[in-house]
C-alpha cells in the first residue's frame, strides 16, 4: 500500500500522508549535501541523519497509525521499503532488522546515482539520509524515539561495493 499522496496545482503543494513535501532534484539535493559535508566544526552527517530519523518517525508512525493498524514487524517493513522506492531513493532490505538493531541493505540508491552524476565518485559512503531514513523507522515501528538507534553505512555502492549496508544497532541509553 503506498501512501496517500495528494497534489494541488492551483497552490503546486504536495501533501503525503497529511504533511506538506517538497521534491528537489539532485542538484539541490547533493549541493546542500556537499556545502553541509565541508561546514567545519559541525557534524554534516549527524545533521542528515537526525533530520531525516525525526522526519520518517513522525510520517511513517502516522502512516501506521492510519492505515496499517496491528500489522506484523515484517509488513511494517515491507511498507517502509516500499516507501523508500515509492519516493524515489532506491530499493531497501529491511527483513534483517528487528528492535535490537541487525543490518539493512539498499542494491540501488538515488544518493549514490545522484552523487556519481553530479560530482563523481568519492570514497566515502554517502546514504546519510538512508542512516536516519532507517532509524526514523525503526522508532515508528517499535513505538520508540528514533534517536534510539544508531544507524551506519560500513559500505556504499559508491566505493563500488555490489550493495549499501547499514549496521543498526540500539543506543547504550536508548536515546
Amino acid at each position: 500500500m503506498v501512501p496517500s499522496l495528494k497534489f494541488d496545482p492551483d497552490n503546486n503543494i504536495i501533501e503525503f500522508n497529511g504533511s506538506l513535501i517538497s521534491l528537489h532534484c539532485h542538484h539541490y539535493n547533493f549541493g546542500l549535501l556537499k556545502t553541509i559535508e565541508e561546514i567545519p566544526l559541525v557534524d554534516g552527517h549527524a545533521v542528515i541523519i537526525e533530520t531525516a530519523a525525526e522526519e520518517f518517525f513522525v510520517n511513517f508512525r502516522r502512516h501506521l497509525s492510519k492505515e496499517l493498524k496491528s500489522v506484523s514487524t515484517d509488513k511494517a517493513f515491507q511498507e517502509a521499503s516500499e516507501l523508500y522506492r515509492f519516493m524515489g531513493f532506491g530499493r531497501l532490505d529491511l527483513s534483517g532488522l528487528t528492535a535490537r538493531g541487525g543490518i539493512a541493505f539498499a542494491d540501488s540508491s538515488y544518493y549514490v546515482t545522484a552523487w556519481l552524476g553530479k560530482y563523481g565518485r568519492r570514497e566515502t559512503p554517502v546514504c546519510y539520509f538512508t542512516c536516519g531514513f532507517i532509524a526514523g523507522i525503526l522508532g515508528a515501528v517499535f513505538d520508540v524515539s528514533p534517536h534510539t538507534y544508531e544507524v551506519t553505512e560500513t559500505r556504499c555502492i559508491i566505493e563500488r561495493h555490489e550493495r549499501c549496508k547499514f549496521v543498526v544497532s540500539k543506543k547504550r541509553n536508548g536515546d
